[in-house]
């Protein structure tokens, strides 16, 4: 966790802290056409995906000074670990702009190691994430049965990641695809994984959108090392799930989703964002200050 002993304020800066720019085109049949259903523009955020350069020039349109580009294994989607290559170059396309999430699926991994070595120590990514819906995995699941190599996989996810100062996403929230099983985006089992690992960062993405935003506030509240980003929650809805937000605010990322399902342009997400009645300080700390010291950018 990074320390600071004043609170870093942004003077209208933005850092997009969840933004799905994916290899697309490596979805399976069915994810696929779901997202060309509700995904308006879908082929062109195809096209960004294929060219850094042109989603760096939406980011400029959307006045975006850099975005975390959200990737991860899922094998009800079709993504493998090779995920993590792709973020990685993607980001290196565009470093000063681009942050990369990976992915890890501890059930996914035959050698779980060799796995996070390729993320954290070659690719270097800025943080990585796991999907508890989509991966059929509770994230303090390396509580149970020792020797089985998705549970030592997730311990050794949060200790190399706890070393590497660099944050573990974890998914919350329901999931619109076909297979998800939303039982498993109740946020509290990162009350274990907190305590266990209290030097590691957590971000629970989408704050346990819509049904378990009471235990994602407990956990806000409870513990230092627990974030969570706004991503996929309409922010005008922001009040009524977590009515003192501002008391939060070095805990909160601004996240769009975008472009998932039914997601306004960025720009847009910022704007609501900046219409909620807090102090200006408190949507800084929101829109850049909370990222900027997660990430090391301060």
């Amino acid at each position: 966790m990074t320390d600071s002993s004043a609170a870093t304020t942004g003077d209208g800066r933005v850092i997009d802290a969840h933004v799905h720019m994916n290899p697309f085109w490596r979805l399976d049949d069915d994810a696929l056409a779901l997202l060309r259903e509700h995904g308006h523009g879908f082929e062109k955020k195809v096209d960004l995906a294929r060219h850094p350069e042109k989603f760096v020039s939406y980011l400029d349109e959307q006045g975006i000074e850099r975005a975390a580009i959200i990737n991860y294994v899922t094998p009800i989607l079709g993504y493998t670990h090779d995920v993590n290559e792709w973020a990685a170059s993607f980001r290196d396309a565009a470093p000063d702009r681009v942050l990369a999430f990976g992915g890890f699926d501890p059930n996914e991994a035959d050698d779980p190691d060799a796995v996070l070595d390729r993320a954290i120590d070659d690719l270097d990514l800025d943080g990585i994430k796991i999907h508890p819906p989509h991966q059929n995995v509770q994230a303090n699941d390396y509580l149970d049965e020792p020797g089985y190599r998705g549970l030592d996989g997730l311990r050794s996810l949060y200790e190399r990641c706890a070393a590497a100062d660099i944050p573990v996403m974890v998914h919350t929230g329901t999931s619109i695809f076909p297979g998800a099983r939303s039982r498993l985006a109740d946020p509290m089992p990162l009350d274990d994984v907190a305590v266990d690992f209290p030097d590691l960062d957590i971000v629970m993405a989408h704050g346990g959108r819509p049904m378990y935003t009471d235990e994602a506030w407990f956990l806000l509240r409870r513990h230092d090392n627990v974030y969570f980003d706004v991503s996929s929650i309409p922010p005008s809805n922001l009040p009524e799930h977590f009515p003192r937000l501002e008391a939060v605010a070095d805990q909160t990322l601004f996240g769009s989703d975008w472009p998932g399902p039914m997601v306004p342009d960025i720009g847009e997400n910022v704007a609501e964002v900046r219409s909620l009645d807090l102090p200006d300080e408190a949507i800084d700390r929101i829109l850049y200050g909370t990222a900027a010291e997660l990430f090391g950018l301060e």
